[in-house]
């Protein structure tokens, strides 16, 4: 594998950054004490962190409490070699290693998630209520997953109801010198509440989120973040049969976005953006622990947005169903069966054209993997086959080493693997239309799309060291290289561009993209303190060796948090840095091609039943210029705005 050495050195600042955090202390609290940790998403099976044989990270329950505003965004935020972007609907999107948010799938319990054409999943639309953990698996992972995981697979993991009780939570933040002079606080309002009736385990979850969005310039009627409500709705039952459990979870999800885009010439109205969501979704699971599950989910989507002289009415529907089955002696056999179905129909409301009439798409999927040990060494073997109805079928295999070891206080893990995966085009990049024409552009669907495939190499190496005085040590390098064909990407169309008089951007197959990179990760973690260095250098190009668009080369994240026993308090601060980011072909010049964000929450648990905390986000108030981006120059730095929040919350 070799790797482009050409980049430009990280701005000063950022250095400084990195070492300033490296000597100011650290993050969570020593959980040498603590059970240990169980994942599920790397084999499909429940593992021990450590002695998974795919690297998984995870983001733990009492992170999630102390950086959630309500929603998944934050917390993906200070993951290695995750970026964080917000789209151009105002929601917020992520990449993975270099893949774009169409091609890293989120789940929830193992099951696709609010995106059920396989687009860009939004995080903020993305409760983090009742979530006991938050699984990342970086790299391809099409064998366990199928379709939409070439560059990885996010999987939400919920807690199941259990003893009675109830909390309700309180938010307040402001925007600062951004907030809007019309509507200057925000709100969260949270009831959580669980209980047993006649041996029902239940759990009932509500949150309304009120953002008033921002302004950066008050003397404008052009509005830079959108304001919008949210509720969510989540109605959870379990039980237990003899060795059987059944589970039931239902949510609702509503949200009302508006953002005014400027004034309609010779008239007094405005021209905006707006969005009405309405979702629903319902999952049914009959299992019997560590030997077989079924699973079912359904989800709908019906939305109405765009520009208020262009609104558009979508209504998206998903169905799926999973049979899987574990075989567990020697050896570990995992096989199972998927059947998907999607469903896409868009209407003009300003025309009355159906722009997409009854668009569908089915699969059959079957997997399976073995997982062998002998001594010190695992070794995996999956391979998946999936026929669409409309690309036919499709074949990925993958296969992995890891090796471990422990010399005295030292514990070494190698793990190497290669593979395949592939990515059908998704419903959205085939037929949908995103009309921004007062912006100056459209991006359309190509339903002459193929397939993307893609052949996937990866190395890694995880060290982890206690030593005296109750310190823990860890050190994880990966190394990751994907040769893809038939990439997708947007394209300028000259010809469709003149037609319509603006931009206009069509979904295209590239003849091929490779994507390759390292993430390093490093750790120091006591009793009280704990820090963390993430670093990730990424090379992506196409087959002329152009750059792909809205990629850092290089991500920079520290974290450092620090316990306050006496208090039972907890201070965290972390700081999020990219460099040289490459801009798509709609701009004309590069303003800015770095950012750096940096965010401080202080937690105090001030009874058994009250606690609190407060919190800076974007504490320097980092943002794009607005101005420069007006003239078509690219600005890294996202739209943003400075953020200060408060919560408390009680537990009866």
């Amino acid at each position: 594998m070799t790797f482009n050495k050409q980049s430009r050195s990280m701005p000063r600042s950022l250095v400084a950054m990195a070492l300033l955090i490296q000597t100011s202390g650290q993050a969570t609290a020593n959980t040498a004490d603590a059970p240990e940790t169980i994942v599920v998403t790397g084999t499909r099976s429940a593992k021990a962190l450590y002695a998974s044989p795919v690297n998984v990270e995870i983001i733990e329950q009492a992170t999630i409490e102390r950086l959630s505003r309500g929603t998944l965004r934050q917390l993906l935020e200070i993951m290695p070699g995750v970026v964080v972007t917000r789209s151009r609907k105002d929601g917020y999107n992520i990449q993975l290693q270099g893949f774009s948010a169409d091609r890293v799938l989120v789940l929830m319990d193992g099951q696709p998630l609010i995106s059920p054409t396989g687009s860009a999943v939004d995080l903020d639309q993305i409760s983090v209520n009742n979530i006991k953990q938050i699984e990342i698996v970086r790299g391809a992972a099409s064998v366990l997953y199928g379709s939409s995981a070439m560059g990885g697979v996010i999987n939400i993991i919920t807690e199941a109801p259990s003893d009675g009780f109830v909390r309700l939570t309180f938010e307040a933040n402001s925007y600062a010198n951004n907030a809007r002079e019309e509507d200057n606080w925000g709100q969260l309002y949270r009831l959580q509440a669980t209980d047993t009736f006649y041996d029902w385990q239940t759990s009932l979850n509500v949150q309304y989120i009120d953002d008033p969005g921002f302004d950066y310039d008050p003397d404008t009627v052009l509005q830079n973040g959108a304001s919008n409500d949210k509720t969510f709705l989540h109605v959870d039952l379990a039980r237990e049969f003899s060795d059987l459990r059944f589970s039931s979870k239902s949510r609702w999800f509503a949200e009302n976005k508006h953002k005014v885009l400027s004034a309609v010439p010779g008239q007094s109205s405005l021209l905006s953006y707006q969005s009405d969501v309405e979702q629903w979704q319902q999952d049914i699971r009959i299992a019997k622990a560590n030997d077989w599950h079924i699973s079912a989910r359904a989800l709908g989507h019906s939305e109405i947005s765009g520009n208020t002289n262009g609104l558009r009415d979508t209504q998206i529907a998903m169905q799926e169903l999973e049979l899987q089955k574990i075989l567990m002696g020697d050896w570990e056999w995992i096989a199972g069966v998927t059947l998907h179905q999607d469903q896409l129909d868009q209407i003009n409301q300003a025309t009355g054209v159906v722009e997409v009439d009854d668009a569908s798409r089915q699969s059959a999927e079957g997997f399976a993997q073995i997982n062998a040990s002998w001594q010190h060494m695992q070794f995996l073997l999956g391979s998946r086959i999936q026929y669409d109805s409309d690309f036919n079928w499709h074949q990925a295999w993958r296969g992995s080493v890891s090796y471990q070891q422990a010399i005295g206080q030292h514990n070494f893990q190698w793990r190497v693997g290669a593979g395949q995966s592939y990515r059908v085009p998704n419903l959205k990049e085939r037929y949908y239309i995103f009309d921004h024409s007062n912006l100056g552009y459209m991006i359309i669907g190509n339903d002459e799309l193929v397939p993307e495939t893609a052949d996937n190499l990866s190395a890694g190496l995880k060290w982890q060291y206690s030593a005296a005085e109750d310190w823990q040590f860890s050190t994880d390098v990966n190394l990751h290289y994907t040769d893809a064909d038939d990439f997708i990407i947007t394209t300028a169309n000259a010809d469709l561009s003149q037609q319509a008089g603006v931009d206009v951007f069509v979904y295209s197959n590239v003849e091929k993209a490779v994507i390759q990179g390292f993430d390093l990760a490093l750790s120091a973690e006591s009793t009280h303190t704990k820090w963390q260095v993430n670093y990730s250098y990424l090379d992506a190009k196409d087959g002329t060796q152009q750059r792909l668009a809205e990629r850092p080369r290089h991500l920079l994240k520290t974290s450092v948090t620090y316990q306050i026993l006496p208090w039972d308090a907890d201070l965290q601060f972390y700081v999020v840095a990219s460099d040289d980011e490459s801009p798509d072909s709609s701009y004309t010049g590069v303003y800015r091609d770095h950012a750096i964000t940096a965010n401080v929450q202080f937690k105090h648990q001030f009874s058994d039943h009250l606690s609190w905390q407060v919190g800076i986000e974007n504490i320097f108030d980092q943002h794009q210029n607005a101005a420069k981006t007006q003239q078509s120059l690219f600005d890294a730095r996202g739209l943003e705005s400075r953020q200060l929040v408060f919560s408390t919350q009680y537990q009866f």
